[in-house]
């Protein structure tokens, strides 16, 4: 009877051992997975408290010291041309065009010289000017030099611009026989400024390219 009673007693104490290693065990491989399912099984702990602990105003530094490598275009030496109103910036900048019979120079006789509204550049002379009926100021010359001639963006017509600036003028139309030279220049009169004979012309403000 007393030697029963020892052999259960033993029994219970490995039973009991056995439990105490199982528990262990679980204790210890538990927090392992747990990590790894995290994806940070691998990371010292040292260094996810560095993370978490990187002051503010480093992360901002390292945000703002990439925007200071990017070069920024210096626009002090470009040329500080005629302010334009929103119109004037619609036709001269993105070559718009004022409605036909609108353009307070259409059917101006005076004599002067017609300069670029952007940039002051002479552009034509009174004696250019004729009547076209056509709804714009109409030239069938301009002050040599000054205007340019480009293809148009529609494939078929030519544009002209100020020579100076490159702002948009308006088109140029040639074989019409209006005139002896068989030329029309058909200008928006929101591009241009109008001096009197007697008037001193404005300087010009010289482009980048033409200085």
């Amino acid at each position: 009877m007393r030697v029963s009673s020892l052999m259960l007693i033993a029994c219970l104490v490995i039973v009991g051992c056995a439990d105490s290693v199982v528990d262990k065990a679980d204790i210890v491989e538990a927090p392992t997975a747990m990590a790894n399912e995290d994806g940070l099984g691998d990371t010292p702990a040292t260094e996810l408290d560095a993370i978490e602990t990187t002051p503010a105003t480093e992360l901002n530094a390292i945000e703002t010291a990439s925007a200071k490598d990017v070069p920024m275009t210096d626009k002090s030496t470009s040329p500080q041309y005629n302010e334009l109103n929103d119109f004037e910036k619609h036709v001269l900048l993105n070559k718009g065009t004022e409605r036909a019979f609108t353009g307070e120079y259409t059917d101006l006789e005076d004599k002067g010289t017609y300069v670029c509204r952007r940039c002051n550049a002479a552009l034509y002379l009174s004696d250019h000017k004729f009547h076209s009926n056509c709804g714009w100021p109409a030239f069938d010359d301009e002050i040599e030099g000054a205007v340019t001639h480009l293809p148009d963006a529609d494939g078929y017509r030519t544009e002209i611009i100020c020579t100076n600036c490159g702002g948009h003028l308006g088109h140029v139309f040639v074989g019409e026989q209006m005139t002896e030279k068989n030329t029309r220049h058909c200008v928006n009169s929101v591009s241009m400024n109008f001096v009197a004979a007697d008037d001193a012309l404005p300087k010009t403000i010289l482009s980048d390219s033409a200085e």
